[in-house]
């Protein structure tokens, strides 16, 4: 099971479906990194959902395609992956992170901010 602290986000990603954008927050659990997309329902509930996580190390390469036995990026023209800001002083995996973006993709925007954990 994936779990983590609302109250300890690490960041944001834009992915772009077409011609639509969304953002997803962030975090760091017991996980390499998670991205929930959070959101109001109808009657204006906040909810949430685990859009992806990255189990480890070795599953984030699988998924951005860095792997020789593994498949290709999962995100692709469907599903882009076209912005991501980190926390470095929240993240402790920013610099394995930025790494694997770089490698796999040729055009994507990374943002590194300080910002000291809420207390």
């Amino acid at each position: 099971m994936v779990y983590w602290d609302f109250d300890k986000k690490v960041g944001e990603a834009v992915i772009r479906q077409g011609e639509r954008e969304f953002t997803l927050n962030l975090y760091d659990g017991n996980a390499f990194l998670i991205f929930v997309d959070e959101f109001k329902d109808v009657d204006s509930e906040d909810m949430y959902y685990v859009w992806l996580f990255f189990a480890d190390e070795k599953h984030a390469e699988n998924c951005l395609g860095l792997s020789e036995n593994g498949g290709g990026n999962i995100f692709d023209e469907k599903n882009m992956l076209v912005k991501v800001r980190i926390n470095k002083k929240e993240y402790r995996y920013t610099s394995k992170l930025v790494k694997m973006l770089v490698k796999a993709f040729d055009e994507i925007q990374i943002e590194i901010y300080s910002e000291d954990p809420k207390k």
